[in-house]
């Protein structure tokens, strides 16, 4: 199994293998969140126009949930905040969601084999899931361009995997401290809160959930328990 790590909203083409998106602040922990509170898919969708018009024409009873430069979205039912998604009733829901990061960057991995989005809290399930599939060639995308926090993650699935890499311990830290995280910290919005952060930074260890991406063509996210 050849493992790589690519930054930023552009997989790489992985035709063979298996692609896993990392948006740990916050698409991917809000996503893994809301399906353990029972929510059934996810819809990711580019942008806030593509959300409303989703949810019109297709998909009335969906709830939208999302972000432009971490602020809510007007009209929206929630943020992309796993402390408002542990707040609500989602059990058998659909949730429409639009992130800066993660849904960008998965949007556009359709050429891989499969594709699974991930974050901090659900890594040791993934890379489980990626051991037991033994793929010739699995790329992480750490989905913020800049950001610290999603390569941490992409290195501590490495490391679980068996090559370089870093302890959940480490990159507990590196999430704790990223720079995107201290606005959380710094009270400068009453809907970024700290308890995301630490949600974000948390591990539900080998029993979490995988997230699966299906195209076909509408992209929808879905998960499964561990076996």
């Amino acid at each position: 199994m050849d493992i790589h790590i690519a930054q930023g909203h552009n997989p790489p083409h992985n035709i063979h293998g298996i692609t896993v998106v990392i948006d740990v602040i916050r698409a991917f922990t809000t996503s893994h969140h809301a399906f353990r509170k029972g929510l059934r898919c996810i819809w990711p969708v580019a942008s806030a126009e593509q959300a409303f018009a989703l949810r019109d024409e297709h998909l009335p009873d969906a709830l939208l949930a999302g972000e432009v430069e971490a602020l809510p979205i007007p009209g929206f039912d929630f943020g992309n905040s796993p402390w408002e998604i542990d707040q609500a009733e989602l059990q058998d829901k659909e949730l429409i969601l639009r992130t800066t990061n993660g849904v960008a960057a998965t949007l556009r991995a359709r050429d891989s084999r499969e594709v699974l989005v991930a974050g901090l809290v659900n890594a040791e399930a993934t890379a489980n899931y990626l051991r037991k599939q033994n793929p010739p060639t699995v790329v992480l995308v750490a989905s913020h361009p800049t950001g610290d926090e999603d390569v941490a993650c992409a290195e501590y699935i490495r490391h679980l995997l068996g090559g370089d890499g870093i302890t959940y311990e480490a990159a507990r830290d590196r999430t704790l401290n990223a720079r995107a995280a201290q606005k959380f910290f710094a009270g400068t919005h009453p809907r970024l809160r700290p308890q995301d952060i630490e949600a974000a930074a948390s591990s539900a260890g080998p029993d979490a959930l995988t997230m699966h991406v299906r195209f076909d063509p509408q992209p929808c996210i879905t998960a499964q328990s561990a076996p």
